[in-house]
């Protein structure tokens, strides 16, 4: 059945709220580092102070796990389960586990939770991509996901928002009272969970079962299922681990920026909790939305998007040595230094997945090459955490350092990784125009 009027507008929207909220729900932590480690810890006792750092990165290494492994076996089940059944499962899944976790009820409990995230996002990610392609025909696909991704970063900056306002009436004369803290803890997360519900049974009554891509004119290109023949071939390519690497040098950035940009402007700069979890949703949605829209025709006009991102790497790497040595001059230059490394490491992500043509894989094997690349690219998620949460328990603020050190020398890497790869797609490029001039020329002399 294929979707249209109203009724398509609708169901991309229901799509994109779940998908929005499923990224926003698991990664609370980017936003809210400092109360969450304080409900761990001084309200309802569920973890050792001296070891809280490293139980966000426990519970971030499980949930990590579980979306890594799963990326490849959820673009094998979406294949073979209709989308439908996948998302409703799959954001049932994250609606009970955002209502659990709103309880606090153990740190076994949490982890739980967070194991129930993994597989709520395995569950809909790949459905969700595949309900946004279908809706669209060739022509639109452009129009779908840019759309899609701006209701992704409202939903984001909406929630995000409504949880501050909630949080900050926990505090009392300049200090969380932890009762109340709790309190609104558990009203932010019962809300989440609620909204995951809702957008459940609007699938249940608008999306088809049977759910068929637009009419395109016969211009859409057939994708390979995975298989083992597949994979084989997407892992000979040189261009498949020059992309893997890349974007894990890339992704670097993201696990140290999105992760504990918001506790340094806590703990080293000296703002808030209550406004760094502001600057936080302002970082991770308002200034991700416009430098991902922004790196598109920055790639455009550079020509290469592989080299592209080894410039963007260039430039964080920079403002990641300036983080260093800006702790202590002040909160407007401290903020100012966390927006422009916020603003090159979120804009990177746009033009992730769009380097693989230039590397030379196939459209025909997207899907699978998709797969492998995440899998190795979304690995800092699986050990980062845990790394730098020791490493905060053990320094101190010192720990920040060595997660800037870290974050340095990853970009250092990635641009060499850049180098060689913007030398191979040339290499590519010149190879393919040589192709179609010859054949150019054999079709004049025939």
């Amino acid at each position: 059945m294929i979707v249209t009027g109203k009724k398509r507008w609708i169901l991309l929207a229901l799509v994109s709220l779940m998908a929005g909220i499923m990224v926003y729900v698991p990664y609370l932590r980017y936003s809210y580092y400092d109360q969450m480690a304080m409900l761990f810890t001084e309200c309802k006792g569920l973890v050792d102070p001296a070891h809280v750092n490293e139980f966000f990165g426990n519970f971030t290494l499980v949930l990590a796990s579980i979306c890594t492994i799963g990326y490849p076996i959820g673009g094998y089940i979406a294949d073979k389960f209709k989308e439908k059944t996948l998302l409703i499962l799959g954001g049932l899944l994250m609606g009970i586990g955002s209502v659990w976790f709103g309880m606090l009820t153990s740190a076994a409990s949490i982890m739980i939770i967070h194991v129930i995230y993994g597989v709520g996002v395995v569950l809909i990610f790949s459905p969700y991509l595949k309900v946004t392609r279908k809706l669209g025909t060739a022509e639109e696909q452009g129009r779908m996901f840019s759309v899609s991704e701006f209701i992704r970063a409202i939903t984001g900056t909406v929630l995000g928002f409504l949880a501050v306002a909630l949080l900050n009436q926990a505090v009392i004369g300049g200090a969380a009272d932890p009762d109340a803290l709790v309190t609104q803890w558990r009203i932010a997360l019962t809300m989440d969970g609620i909204i995951f519900f809702v957008i459940c049974i609007g699938l249940f009554f608008l999306l088809p079962g049977n759910l068929e891509g637009a009419e395109n004119a016969g211009k859409e290109v057939t994708e390979e299922p995975i298989s083992l023949r597949a994979a084989v071939e997407v892992l000979k390519m040189p261009g498949t681990w020059l992309v893997s690497f890349l974007i894990f040098f890339c992704y670097s950035f993201t696990a140290c920026g999105s992760g504990y940009l918001g506790t340094y402007t806590v703990n080293v700069i000296g703002i808030s909790a209550t406004a760094a979890s502001t600057f936080s949703v302002v970082r991770n949605y308002i200034i991700a939305a416009l430098s991902t829209l922004i790196i598109g025709f920055v790639a455009d006009k550079i020509g290469f998007k592989v080299k592209t991102l080894g410039i963007y790497l260039v430039i964080a790497s920079i403002a990641t040595a300036a983080l260093i040595f800006s702790g202590g001059a002040g909160t407007v230059i401290g903020i100012l230094v966390c927006s422009i490394f916020a603003f090159m490491y979120t804009g990177m992500r746009g033009i992730y997945f769009a380097t693989m043509e230039e590397v030379g894989i196939p459209l025909r094997l997207n899907g699978v090459a998709t797969g492998i690349v995440s899998f190795i690219c979304y690995l800092p998620d699986v050990y980062f955490a845990k790394i730098a949460g020791i490493w905060l328990d053990k320094y101190g603020n010192t720990g920040f350092t060595y997660i800037w050190i870290w974050a340095i020398a990853c970009g250092i890497l990635g641009v060499i990784v850049a180098v060689i790869t913007t030398s191979y797609a040339k290499k590519l490029k010149a190879q393919k125009e040589n192709e179609q001039n010859l054949n150019l020329e054999q079709k004049a002399s025939a």
